[in-house]
């Protein structure tokens, strides 16, 4: 009579080619796994996360610019004039000169006791263009901007910007602002517009830095 069943070497030499077989596609499976995961990893941290930290940066440097922009103490415009100078470079420093400084406190000395503080709070903000190779951004902010003299009820209005950031240094600064409408701020109290920011401007939440 005739067996269907192989001889037991014959088995175990079958078994042996199996398990060889899936040895092989496991040590594939395995390498394929790595390669995914390797490729993964090298994405998040050298692709997306610069341009996270870009975006995020670009963003946080425009919004502490304006803020940093449309806030004016009458009182201390030095201050106003050192933080924009922290927050700014290129075409945008160049816009608010010493002589702006020097027409703003002549102003603001002719408006006496009426002169009046702006700030600002922030509204929204978002980038429109990044390039984290590059150092470029493009960023969007708007702020409601308050001009408020002392025991007086404040002015507000929203204004927005276009702001064109640069990585300088390790740090993002705005080199150009372009106001997003054709709204200038006056305010009767001073008949002063801060330069740069298409009309007279406004503060943070919190005040600029």
């Amino acid at each position: 009579m005739t067996s269907n069943t192989l001889p037991t070497p014959a088995r175990q030499g079958a078994a042996r080619v199996i398990v060889s077989v899936v040895a092989v596609l496991a040590v594939i499976a395995a390498a394929g796994c790595a390669a995914w995961f390797g490729y993964q990893g090298y994405q998040a941290y050298f692709v997306q996360k610069p341009i996270q930290d870009a975006r995020d940066g670009a963003v946080d440097g425009a919004e502490q610019a304006i803020l940093n922009v449309t806030t004016v103490d009458p009182k201390d415009t030095a201050d106003w004039k050192r933080r924009v100078d922290s927050s700014l470079t290129g075409k945008a420093k160049e816009q608010i000169s010493g002589q702006d400084v020097s027409n703003l406190n002549s102003m603001i000395t002719q408006a006496g006791p009426q002169a009046a503080a702006l700030s600002s709070r922030l509204v929204r903000s978002a980038p429109t263009e990044v390039d984290a190779d590059d150092g470029k951004a493009q960023v969007l902010v708007y702020v409601a901007a308050t001009s408020k003299r002392e025991n007086e009820a404040g002015v507000t209005q929203t204004m927005g910007f276009s702001v064109s950031m640069t990585k300088s240094d390790d740090s993002w600064k705005a080199e150009n602002i372009v106001p997003l409408d054709s709204l200038a701020y006056e305010d009767p109290g001073t008949a002063a517009a801060v330069p740069g920011a298409g009309g007279s401007a406004p503060a943070p939440q919190g005040g600029g830095n």
